[in-house]
């Protein structure tokens, strides 16, 4: 507990000691009156680019403000070219002008995993094709403890996803408070480093949620009813644990990390840039909240509440290598067993096979990404890291894990290629997993 506190601490030193690059000097506009904004595009509506460009027509001008707009419109991931030029006028006042070369992809990508856990997955995303910058994906996953079906669809600055989730599986209880992990691709590794599980059950889950969600001016807002039912051999917490949750989030320059039109050459404008050292450290910052509460009027077999507190901070180098803190809180006050706070939910970056539980909980973790080699071809960094995490049940149990992410992205594919290894060192076990935009 005292590492969190000091990693906390550090972190709130970085947020007061850091600044924000500028990759150029726009000071001589400064406070000039914008006069117009010339927007052309091939496909999209341009009213799109117009409300998403944060300067507006009639506003002062602002050297800040003028670079994160630009980074706004390059985060659509949507344009082959895009260029922006500043146009002084004899009135003393500025044009601005925008050229954006957009168009429309298409992306099926399908996986499969090996091993004791086989799996399938499906993805298929579209871009652009009803000319208002959106994105439509679905993804299929089909492993040997269930299935998973989510739908989604992000139009201008608003978002909604439908997931369903069928899994069947076992569950394994340990000595000191280790339960086994569950989930499509995972439920059964704890069976590779552990055996003589004090209890086993058989697990059916069946999961129903839709999310809405919507940003403004760096505040996303988000709304999600969920219905869960479980039904277990072992008759723990059977029944219905449908759940409203709300949730508020801040972020400030965090990263996309995904960019589905890569392949066809969109979303690559801003390539040069990365790819460029920054004139000075880059601090990104994000903070949220959520509530997720169920009682007989969500259809709630069990009375649930759950507070959650999450804070990532990152700060960018001028060579870009990255620094990266995450914490985590977490309260059931009292819920049933399966809606209490587990410690997987509070650690980012290893993969374990078992986890602990228990009433409350804290977690972080920190690490640093060093590119070993940047070209136009693609990126290959290094990712050491370490997390802890504790939970409170009668008394605190620790999970913590250090481990390290290689893995190498190209410019021309979405994900990240590579390799991901952890140590866990509360109960000396290790995992070696692929990475391929996620941990599998």
């Amino acid at each position: 507990m005292e590492l969190i506190k000091k990693y906390l601490f550090f972190c709130i030193t970085v947020l007061f000691c850091s600044s924000l690059a500028l990759a150029q000097d726009f000071s001589k506009y400064e406070g000039k009156y914008i006069q117009e904004i010339q927007i052309t595009t091939k496909r999209i509506d341009t009213q799109v680019i117009r409300n998403k460009f944060l300067l507006k027509e009639g506003q002062k001008f602002s050297s800040k403000k003028y670079v994160e707009a630009q980074e706004k419109l390059h985060n659509m991931r949507i344009f082959k070219t895009l260029s922006f030029d500043i146009i002084p006028t004899q009135q003393n006042s500025l044009i601005i002008k925008i050229d954006g070369e957009d168009g429309v992809y298409i992306f099926p990508l399908a996986f499969i995993t090996g091993g004791s856990q086989r799996g399938f997955g499906l993805t298929f995303v579209e871009g652009n094709y009803f000319k208002k910058g959106e994105m439509l994906y679905t993804f299929l996953g089909f492993g040997n403890n269930g299935e998973i079906v989510n739908l989604g669809a992000n139009v201008d600055d608003y978002f909604a996803n439908i997931k369903f989730e069928n899994l069947n599986y076992h569950r394994r209880y340990y000595e000191d408070n280790w339960v086994s992990a569950g989930g499509i691709f995972n439920a059964e590794k704890d069976k590779e480093h552990f055996s003589n599980p004090l209890l086993e059950e058989y697990i059916k889950e069946d999961k129903f949620a839709i999310t809405l969600a919507g940003t403004k001016n760096d505040f996303t807002f988000f709304l999600k009813p969920e219905y869960y039912y479980i039904d277990s051999s072992s008759a723990l917490d059977n029944g219905t644990h449908s759940t409203l949750t709300v949730g508020l989030s801040y972020q400030k320059n965090i990263k996309q990390s995904v960019n589905f039109g890569a392949l066809m050459g969109y979303g690559l404008t801003d390539k040069q840039d990365a790819l460029r050292d920054l004139s000075a450290r880059k601090l990104g910052y994000l903070f949220a909240s959520s509530l997720k509460q169920g009682y007989s009027w969500t259809g709630s077999s069990y009375k649930i509440i759950k507070l959650s507190l999450d804070t990532q901070i990152t700060l960018e180098f001028k060579n870009h290598n990255l620094f990266l803190f995450y914490g985590k809180a977490k309260n059931s006050f009292g819920s049933p067993f399966n809606d209490e706070v587990y410690t997987l939910e509070l650690l980012n970056f290893g993969k374990y096979s078992r986890q602990r539980y228990g009433r409350q909980g804290l977690g972080g973790g920190i690490s640093y990404v060093w590119y070993l080699l940047k070209n136009n071809t693609g990126l290959l960094s290094f990712s050491p890291f370490y997390e802890i995490s504790a939970v409170y049940n009668n008394v605190y149990f620790m999970q913590s894990g250090v481990g390290a992410n290689l893995s190498y992205k190209f410019w021309r594919f979405p994900f990240p290629i590579g390799i991901n290894y952890t140590y866990s060192i509360n109960d000396s076990s290790q995992q070696i997993s692929f990475i391929f935009g996620a941990k599998f």
